[in-house]
Order: C-alpha cells, then structure tokens, then sequence
C-alpha cells in the first residue's frame, strides 16, 4: 500500500499511511540550506551586473550617447537586478511519503509567482514534533501531514497562524487550533486476508470484542500507539469503545490472545501480516480502511483483504501556515490551492486518502474498495490533548509492562 505503502507512523520508524509506506526521508534543513545558498550567490551576481551596467553606461555617455538613453538603460539594470533578488518562494515540510505533482507546483508558480519546495521531515509524529522543536525558528512556511492524532501536540503551542483560510468541512476541523485546514481524510482499521479465512474455514471477526475470542488466537498484529500513527488510532478506537474503565482490559485479553505489537506499520506489513510482502504467519493487522484498494484481483471485481468497518478510526490530515513565517500570504494562497478540486484529486491519487473537498473525486478503486466507514470513531481532540500522555503510559503498563 502505500505499496507504494502505507502510513509512515506516528512517531516513527515507517511511517506508514501512504503509499510508499511511510518512510519519510529526514532532511528537514537540506532544501532550505540550498536555496539559502543560492540567495547568497544571488545577491553578488546582481550587485555586480549593477555595477556593470553603470560602468558601460558612462562609457557610452562618454562617447556621446544621451543622457537620456543612458537613465533608461541604468534604470532596466536596476529594476532587473532587484527582481531577481525578489523572487518569492515557500517551503512546505511534509511527511515523506508525500510526492506533489510537479505539474501542478509549476502551475502554482505560473499563476502565483511563487517558487515551492516541499520538504520531508519524517512521519507524522516526527513532524509534528519538529514543528514544535523549531517553532522559534521555522524550518517552513507551510505544514501538510499532521493528522488528529498527533496534532494534539501542537495545541496552544503557537505553531500554526490562523491564516483564514475557510475550511472544506467545519465537522472535520481540530479544535484548538483553527489554523489546521483538513486536507484528506481515511480510516486506520483491522484489516484481514480473506483467502487466509478461507482456507482455514474460519468466520472472518467483526467487531472488537471478537478478536478477543479464542478461535482468533495468535492472528493479530497492531502497532505500538507511541511509535506509530494507525497504532494510535487503534488505542483511540478501543478507548472510545470500551471506556475509560473498560479499554485496559480488552487489551489484556487481546495480549492473552497471542496479540504481536510492533513499532511501526512497515514491520507488520513487511514482516507478519499474512497478505503482507512478508507473507507472514498473521492474517491480521491494523491498517487503512484503504488497503484493500491495493489487494484487488487481476480482473478487477473483488479484492484479496478486507477492512472491518467497526473497528475504524477516522484519520484527518491538516495543512496550515506556520506561526515566524515571513511569507503569509504566499503561503495562504498555497493552502487554499491544495483545496481546490484538480489538487484535491491528484492528493487523492498520492495518498490514497479521501477528498475534504466535495466537488473532489478520490480515485475510483479507492472509493469502489476502500470506501469510508459509516460508523468510525473520533475522539475529540481536546480529548486527546488532555489525555494522551496518561493514556500512552497506561497501555504501555498494561501492554508491554
């Protein structure tokens, strides 16, 4: 999947929701060390076509051109030096599994006058926690990536402008930072290899409650809520289902059950899940509800996985304008261009992650295989926000002890 892989988790080592799984290449300085180079470059090699020109245009008085031909010719000079000194540019920092057309950069460039670099920080947690690390000193002026399960880190630590810019789905906004626009949204949910039931004869599970029953012993992997996005989308799931006096217990009876936690997506899908590219000895793990679009058969009418839509968690990812950022407007225009239909689609086709924009069409295997729950779970981000320590703390207690 993100088989181009899937989700690079949370806090890291594979990233892990996309496609490419995940793994975000971390150079959060490289591009900005680059184009900071060139500026310096820049500067001298105008001062010095400046200079030139003033020296050629006395010459030329000298031999008896116009003073007026001379004005004209030291004023293009000029204004032609300080636009190349002035040319506007933007950094997005990004997690690494996000690949922007560049058709559609240089289109925003054409249109705006604006030059942009996307810039991979790492997976979702590593970049919400550099935006955090770097928030006196931006290593961006734009962020993409950070979903409302990570986000919680950033609220009321002034990383984010509130830039205005109009959300495509007021129900899907993260509270306590109005600045974070939804871009794309998706489900982290079970997901199981069908032929695997099948040839076992065993019913496939459908709800929490029954991957805790014997006949589902040892066929489960989820991932470490600490290290990993769908991990903690999945500890969310089970807390909101279960309660703040029921969650612990589930998963004790789920670690009874022979559960195999890893630390990130990659592990479990290259290593132990069954329908994996390590064809391993588990036929379940936790996923994206968009998985099954990447398992579809030769033919095209069925797919090989399947999700279970109860145990879906609603996955969000924001952009927004970094808090230091000296380009503001420029970097509104950015966000309210990744909202518009044509970039909403090509996302789409890069993520695999479902439009926030309703005149937007997700791919069509995405939407024939890896449709949205209709019954998923979200848990509040003020929720979140208040909790999460605590809550990561007790299921590492209760989980890996």
């Amino acid at each position: 999947m993100r088989t181009q892989t899937l989700e690079p988790d949370s806090a890291n080592t594979d990233g892990g929701s996309r496609i490419s799984g995940d793994h975000r290449a971390t150079a959060p300085l490289q591009h900005r060390y680059v184009e900071d180079t060139l500026m310096t470059i820049k500067r001298p090699v105008a001062a010095l076509a400046l200079f030139t020109a003033t020296a050629m245009l006395t010459l030329t008085a000298c031999s008896g051109q116009t003073a007026q031909s001379a004005d004209a010719a030291a004023e293009s000079a000029a204004s032609g030096a300080v636009a190349a000194d002035a040319a506007e540019s933007l950094v997005v920092l990004s997690h690494d599994s996000f690949d922007f057309p560049e058709e559609l950069l240089n289109q925003f460039e054409k249109d705006t006058g604006v030059k942009v670099t996307i810039q991979a920080v790492g997976d979702g947690g590593t970049l919400a926690n550099q935006l955090v690390l770097s928030k006196d000193a931006p290593l961006g002026d734009v962020v993409y990536g950070v979903d409302n399960t990570v986000s919680y880190r950033l609220a009321g630590q002034g990383v984010i402008e509130d830039a205005g810019v109009a959300s495509p789905q007021a129900e899907l906004n993260f509270a306590g930072e109005p600045g974070l626009v939804p871009i794309d949204h998706g489900d982290v949910c079970v997901n199981l290899d069908k032929k695997w039931f099948a040839d076992k004869g065993l019913t496939p599970p459908a709800t929490f409650e029954d991957l805790a029953k014997p006949e589902y012993k040892d066929t489960l992997v989820a991932m470490n809520p600490a290290t990993s996005t769908p991990g903690m989308a999945f500890m969310l799931a089970t807390i909101n289902h279960f309660g703040e006096d029921g969650w612990t217990n589930y998963w004790t009876s789920l670690k009874n059950n022979g559960l195999k936690v890893t630390e990130g997506w990659s592990d479990a899908f290259s290593v132990d899940y069954s329908a994996g590219e390590g064809a391993g000895p588990y036929p379940m793990m936790v996923s994206y509800g968009s998985s099954p679009a990447y398992s579809i058969t030769e033919d095209g009418t069925d797919t090989t996985t399947a999700s279970l839509p109860a145990t879906c968690y609603r996955q969000v990812e924001y952009a927004g304008v970094l808090a230091g950022s000296d380009k503001v407007e420029a970097a509104k225009k950015f966000v309210e261009f990744m909202l518009t239909p044509e970039v909403q689609e090509a996302i789409s086709e890069v993520t695999y992650m479902h439009p926030t924009v309703k005149e937007a069409n997700a791919p069509e295997d995405l939407v024939k295989f890896g449709s949205l729950s209709d019954t998923p779970v979200i848990v509040p981000a003020d929720k979140i926000a208040q909790m999460a320590e605590e809550w990561l703390k007790t299921w590492q207690a209760t989980v890996i002890g």
